[in-house]
């Protein structure tokens, strides 16, 4: 069969609607025309809107133009500088230092015999009065040379009776002529000499008790017992060493090797500061200072001024102070952090000024200051070399070259010269009190 091909559609079949219906499409509903009204509507609203929006733009535009010209009309004037007058400062000062808290006294204990460890009677964290016996050596040597010295001694007494009793019958019989003068005086010599070995035997003998004594081991001062390094049958050399494990160090903070005990005093205790070179004509004897601990959190003691170095170290251009602080409670441990705090008296106020008003070129250290003196009164820039002294943070020590009362530049910036004309800044006001 041949394809047939439909030919064009008439009219009527355009105007005849077709029940044929493409099978993935399906039934659509018919589609209403939107009318020209409600597009001429749709069109005002966005226009109202749009005009809106750009009215509402427009007005913040315009102020931030208004002020950025403000503010290009008034950079076109003279710098605006901030000033402070050089005053005097009020009479004295504080000056605070760390600090590292020692005993008062701290001493390594050594034996003075030889022999063994019979007991120990303190340890670690005891208090001890001076006297008291820490540790007992036994020394059996020394026990028997105390016994044979009190034995030669009685032989020498012996001896010495005899010798007493001969020179007494040589004396009668030299008055009656029996005997010559000669031997009278041997008999002499030998009771002299019988004399001298009792002497002699007695100190001996006095020297070997005196050293038993040092069987005991004693306390030399009241304190507290830091280190215990012996233990019961330690061997204690003729050095006084042990032979038992250094478990601390000695005074000079190093290794006491051999040392028994080692005690330190601490109901009152010191703290060494290195106080600056111009801080050290103020340091007197007897000046008060505040010691703050942060291991003691919440108080503060009180201590004083008891010596000084009387030295500047080169190296470091300080002075060596000594603080010494009651100890109450013994709250205060050797070895702890201390910040020491020294109200320092002046003999007279010191002139100051803002830190920040130094300017360092290479003319030198120079400030800039106000002067008014011109044409107009107009505020111009003068530059004046100084002199500095202490630092004391925000405000720095001016020794020379500025008067009191006059007014420094304290913002000086790089494009400040002498000469510049410049506006003075009005004084800002204080901030309101925080409840």
């Amino acid at each position: 069969m041949s394809a047939s091909h439909p030919g064009p559609r008439d009219a009527h079949d355009l105007d005849t609607p077709t029940h044929a219906v493409h099978a993935d499409v399906g039934a659509a509903p018919p589609v209403t025309p939107t009318s020209t009204a409600r597009v001429a509507w749709l069109a005002a609203g966005a226009a109202v809107v749009l005009v809106v929006l750009l009215l509402a733009s427009f007005f913040p535009r315009q102020s931030v133009a208004r002020q950025l010209a403000a503010e290009a009309g008034a950079g076109a004037g003279p710098p605006i500088v901030q000033v402070a007058p050089a005053q005097r400062a009020a009479a004295g000062g504080t000056v605070e230092l760390p600090g590292t808290i020692v005993a008062l006294h701290e001493s390594a204990i050594y034996a003075r015999v030889a022999g063994y460890v019979k007991r120990y009677k303190v340890d670690i964290g005891a208090l001890v009065h001076a006297g008291d016996v820490l540790a007992e050596i036994d020394a059996p040597e020394l026990v028997h040379q105390v016994d044979q010295g009190t034995q030669q001694l009685a032989q020498a007494n012996a001896a010495l009776g005899l010798a007493k009793a001969d020179v007494d019958r040589w004396r009668q019989l030299v008055a009656s002529n029996a005997v010559t003068h000669e031997e009278y005086d041997q008999k002499k010599a030998a009771y002299d000499a019988a004399v001298a070995n009792v002497s002699a035997l007695e100190a001996n003998l006095r020297r070997l008790v005196d050293q038993e004594a040092f069987t005991k081991v004693r306390a030399p001062f009241t304190g507290i017992v830091t280190a215990r390094n012996v233990d019961i049958g330690s061997l204690i050399t003729a050095a006084g060493a042990t032979s038992a494990p250094v478990a601390g160090g000695d005074v000079a903070g190093a290794q006491g090797p051999g040392s028994l005990f080692r005690i330190a005093q601490t109901d009152t205790v010191r703290t060494y500061i290195q106080v600056p070179e111009g801080f050290s004509s103020s340091m007197k004897v007897g000046l008060e200072a505040q010691v703050v601990a942060q291991a003691v959190a919440g108080r503060t003691f009180t201590g004083r001024i008891v010596r000084t170095s009387r030295a500047i170290e080169v190296g470091s251009r300080t002075l060596l102070t000594e603080v010494d602080i009651a100890n109450p409670g013994y709250a205060l441990l050797p070895g702890m952090y201390a910040q020491v705090r020294v109200n320092v008296p002046h003999v007279s106020a010191t002139l100051v000024i803002p830190a920040t008003a130094l300017v360092i070129r290479s003319a030198g250290t120079q400030v800039m200051t106000i002067d008014t003196t011109g044409a107009g009164h107009a505020p111009v820039i003068r530059l004046l070399s100084v002199g500095v002294g202490r630092d004391y943070g925000a405000r720095i020590e001016i020794v020379s070259g500025l008067a009191e009362g006059t007014i420094v530049v304290t913002n000086p910036n790089a494009d400040l010269a002498e000469g510049t004309a410049v506006r003075i800044a009005p004084p800002s006001e204080p901030e309101p009190k925080k409840n």
